[in-house]
């Protein structure tokens, strides 16, 4: 069980396979840290694509010997996504991470047709979230790819999702399918798909884990509210993996539990040929260096 961020940094670094990342738009002070951070640990090889004589200053203001990684020089900003990725795509990396550069421009690299990530399924956002007080780590999706998934979609995000956790050793995860409460109605679509997904579920039709849907937030994660509404649940308490409904329930819900739990968040987007370190700006070095060691997770063995 991963209870902790830390447990999945120590997960990642006991994998027999060393995995390398490149960082597109490397020139940036937090990820010469970031860099500093993953090798300090021996956690994976790095290549780092941009301006090589920025990257070379900033590595020497943060007293980080640049000969430890492997610097692409990189000046034009439009071709930074696209050199980093091909790298990626010709195996020289196993592991796809967004620099200081815009969310878009990265994406358009990794969806690439000539030297992307292009495998034909959705792109989805897989977060990890560390939260005081709980006992362990759980995962949300998709708070920030699909803006309203059809039955179809979370089918596809279901299919990306869940084998990330088998590759993290977690063999049957507990997922629930969250609506706003558990009562089946046409009035309300997502308690449907949701009823829908458990009997796919329960035909094979999903990954392994445990899916229990329709099921509203707090009846999944308290068993007092469960019993509150007696409602036998296998995953309340207990939960692995939240499907939300919708991009907006799972960007509210996400950032909430940031800013009112005080709990942190690590990220990854899937459903590309390899996995794909997509961390905002504004994430710590912590999370960023958890979200890639969650990437080499995914990766398997």
């Amino acid at each position: 069980m991963y209870s902790q961020f830390q447990d999945i940094i120590d997960a990642a670094r006991k994998r027999s396979a060393k995995r390398r990342i490149v960082i597109a738009a490397a020139a940036d002070e937090k990820m010469i840290h970031v860099a500093q951070a993953v090798t300090d640990i021996d956690l994976c090889s790095v290549t780092l694509v941009g301006d090589a004589q920025e990257i070379s200053r900033l590595a020497d203001e943060a007293g980080f010997p640049i000969e430890r990684v492997k610097v692409v020089d990189e000046k034009d900003p439009e071709k930074l996504g696209v050199t980093a990725v091909s790298l990626v795509s010709s195996g020289e990396a196993d592991i796809f991470v967004k620099g200081k550069m815009n969310t878009s421009d990265f994406l358009r690299a990794v969806l690439n047709k000539e030297v992307g990530l292009r495998t034909g399924r959705q792109l989805n956002v897989l977060t990890c979230y560390d939260e005081p007080g709980e006992k362990k780590l759980f995962f949300i999706t998709d708070g920030g790819m699909t803006i309203a998934p059809t039955l179809s979609d979370k089918v596809e995000i279901l299919k990306n999702a869940v084998p990330v956790l088998h590759n993290m050793g977690i063999s049957c995860p507990k997922i629930a399918i969250l609506a706003a409460n558990e009562k089946v109605s046409e009035k309300m679509p997502a308690t449907v798909d949701a009823a829908a997904l458990c009997e796919m579920a329960e035909r094979g039709e999903l990954p392994e884990g445990i899916y229990e849907g329709p099921i509203a937030f707090d009846v999944a994660m308290r068993p007092e509210a469960a019993a509150e509404k007696n409602i036998q649940s296998r995953v309340s308490g207990d939960v692995d993996l939240f499907l939300v409904p919708n991009i907006e329930t799972g960007n509210c819900l996400g950032k909430a539990i940031g800013y009112f739990g005080k709990g942190q968040t690590a990220g990854i987007v899937i459903g590309a040929a390899a996995p794909v370190v997509m961390s905002s700006r504004a994430a710590s070095i912590t999370g960023k260096v958890t979200s890639i060691a969650w990437a080499i997770l995914a990766c398997g063995e």
